[in-house]
């Protein structure tokens, strides 16, 4: 079995090389969708500015872009996905290398001149033991882990705690996962709002929403292509106030 060091090491290797990989890809894409946005512009003023082509003809570059803007958001996804993922593996070798100070959450906020022991033991600031700990990105999470240093917990509690922690040390890529799944999130979460924001009851019955979303994507896609087809324009225009509409409704 290879040291957790040599592990991270490999795993931060790999991780950079996809990066760089996904950087070259993104760059490539970039430049095929302005080559094919020109394209799309001189098609569009060939077909209604100079009659020289179709207007249906507009279609095909204009479908290859949309294709194009998608497959772009996702190699930046998963760009944006693998950068936070070297940033997991750095912070871990920081930790295990002992050069992890000023890098994380020092918990300042969590200081408590008048209890017993945290000034003693360094629990909170720069270089405490909360920074090197946290690995949180919620309020909450902070909190939570702030109270459990604060606050002895019984043996068989600690028990537990101990036995969770041995059983998450070999499952490297359950916890960068759970390390990515939380990396949008940010300490000035104010948890109970968002609670309170996903336990309100909702404004309409979804039951009616994805058939109805269906119906009006039908009639806007079918409307513009018939316009593209030579067709009058004003189907196209309703389908978008009905896009619109549908949007601030639910």
């Amino acid at each position: 079995m290879p040291s957790p060091s040599d592990e991270y090491r490999s795993r931060l290797a790999a991780r950079q090389q996809r990066h760089q990989a996904l950087s070259l890809t993104e760059a490539r894409i970039s430049y095929v969708r302005l080559a094919v946005f020109a394209l799309g512009a001189l098609t569009a003023w060939l077909a209604f500015g100079r009659g020289v082509v179709h207007p249906a003809v507009v279609a095909l570059p204009v479908l290859i872009f949309l294709g194009l803007v998608w497959w772009h958001a996702r190699v930046i996804s998963e760009r944006e996905q693998t950068s936070r993922a070297i940033t997991f593996y750095q912070r871990g070798l920081a930790r295990l290398e002992d050069h992890w100070a000023g890098g994380g959450e020092s918990g300042d906020r969590f200081q408590a001149a008048a209890h017993p022991y945290a000034a003693d033991l360094d629990l909170f600031g720069r270089g405490s033991l909360f920074e090197l700990l946290s690995i949180a990105r919620t309020r909450a999470g902070e909190e939570t882990l702030a109270s459990w240093l604060l606050t002895p917990a019984p043996p068989d509690e600690v028990t537990a705690r101990q036995q969770a922690v041995r059983e998450l040390t070999p499952r490297l890529d359950l916890r960068e996962a759970l390390a990515l799944a939380g990396s949008d999130v940010r300490a000035t979460v104010m948890t109970e709002a968002l609670t309170a924001w996903a336990s309100a009851p909702l404004r309409f019955q979804a039951a009616w929403l994805q058939p109805v979303a269906a119906l009006i994507s039908a009639v806007s896609i079918g409307s513009i292509a018939t316009w593209l087809l030579g067709g009058p324009a004003w189907p196209a225009g309703v389908a978008l106030l009905l896009v619109i509409g549908f949007s601030g409704l639910v």
